[in-house]
């Protein structure tokens, strides 16, 4: 039986830094993946316009072995032809990564490797047959299924005139086998990998082993540029996100509209997607802009001067953006269910709040109004708490976590 794992997710989870730490160590067989933008696909996409180039080519690691990356490329035509064809997301999801799984699966087998799957796709890895026995590690990228929906279902009655907007009702669409590989999947593993406590957490509430789930906070690499002091006398707020239910948003429009502030602050709200009903709230907030295509650099200039980043999320498996934020320094404030908690200490410029505490946050929104403008050094300890949160501690995290069989 091989040493090595096979490494498996669609997307571009964690920025290929789990696949990395596992080459970077000699303990990569391949890492499986729906798009990859390898040797070939660079070329083509020359060819493409800018935006599409920019997507295809952010599907790039260079650290990443090119012979060691295997596309499933028709995983990634597939999701395309049904988003088109207007499937709700949740059962989308739930039948492309089952068909994604059971093709990892099948390259376990034929390789004798060990597995590192992310959590959406490891059911039918972990579940299948082997003629060798796999160390099987899963990487929780979410919190539990069950706890999401029952914080967004709590929510939820609390917000009437929203509930049918809100995206994560979908969920309860998605039943029986489709339902069950993505609640289950975390029993057949030998070792659970987690961003941070508040997923951890969820996962021990139904019963995992404390033993075997262990957190290792996401990194960043710090921008060259630097921004050493408050960019200027106004208050500027920024949310980088989905506009939906999950990350808080109506907490912070209901807040904003609530809180005591000077009077030419301003609200900049960065989402490619947005709720119908919560855009009509935007429309009715003062003092807010909305921006939807918004490119790297760009955002990176929104971070660096604006005066704070707020993202008050009810769920969160870590939330990398605010890493990002701090990385060009900005402030931020969050939510314990969030990865805040796990890489905060004393003096940090981060501020949390009581998930859907509108109250605190609008008392929170008040005092740093005030505060922000006359502290010289918040944007320096902001980039100093980043630079603590390295991807090489995170890729170290990981290849430590991993038994050598």
């Amino acid at each position: 039986m091989s040493t090595k794992y096979i490494c498996a997710f669609r997307g571009r989870r964690d920025y290929y830094q789990v696949p990395v730490a596992l080459a970077e160590n000699d303990l990569l067989e391949e890492f499986v993946t729906d798009a990859y933008c390898g040797s070939t696909v660079r070329t083509i996409s020359a060819l493409l316009p800018k935006q599409i180039r920019e997507k295809l080519r952010s599907r790039y690691e260079p650290n990443l072995p090119q012979d060691r990356v295997t596309c499933i490329w028709g995983s990634a035509v597939a999701e395309q032809w049904r988003r088109r064809a207007g499937q709700p997301p949740s059962i989308m999801f739930a039948t492309i990564d089952r068909t994604f799984g059971q093709a990892v699966a099948e390259r376990a087998r034929r390789s004798r490797s060990n597995l590192l799957v992310y959590s959406h796709y490891a059911w039918e890895p972990f579940t299948a047959r082997y003629a060798h026995n796999p160390v099987r590690v899963m990487f929780q990228f979410h919190p539990h299924a069950e706890a999401e929906r029952r914080i967004l279902m709590e929510d939820a009655t609390k917000y009437p005139a929203l509930h049918d907007a809100f995206e994560e009702e979908a969920w309860e669409r998605v039943t029986g086998e489709l339902r069950i590989r993505n609640r289950d999947s975390w029993k057949h593993a030998d070792i659970i990998l987690c961003a941070s406590s508040f997923t951890r957490q969820s996962l021990l509430d139904v019963g995992a082993d404390p033993e075997s789930c262990k957190v290792i906070p996401y990194g960043i690499d710090l921008p060259g540029v630097t921004y050493e002091s408050a960019p200027s006398g106004r208050f500027t707020v920024l949310f980088v996100g989905t506009g939906s239910q999950r990350k808080g948003l109506h907490h912070l429009l209901a807040a904003w509209q609530a809180a005591n502030l000077p009077h030419d602050s301003e609200l900049t709200l960065v989402c490619r997607f947005i709720d119908p009903a919560l855009s009509k709230i935007v429309q009715a907030t003062p003092r807010v802009r909305l921006l939807s295509e918004v490119g790297h650099d760009r955002l990176g200039e929104l971070f660096g001067s604006s005066s704070l980043f707020v993202m008050p999320s009810l769920v969160e498996g870590f939330g990398q953006v605010y890493l990002e934020a701090l990385s060009r320094g900005c402030p931020v404030v969050g939510t314990a269910n969030t990865g805040l908690v796990d890489i905060r200490e004393e003096g940090d410029p981060i501020w949390s709040v009581a998930p859907g505490n509108i109250d605190q946050l609008v008392s929170v929104l008040e005092t740093l109004a005030a505060k922000i403008p006359g502290d010289a050094n918040i944007r320096a300890r902001a980039r100093a708490c980043a630079a603590r949160w390295s991807w090489r501690r995170f890729r170290d995290g990981i290849s430590a976590a991993l038994p050598r069989t």
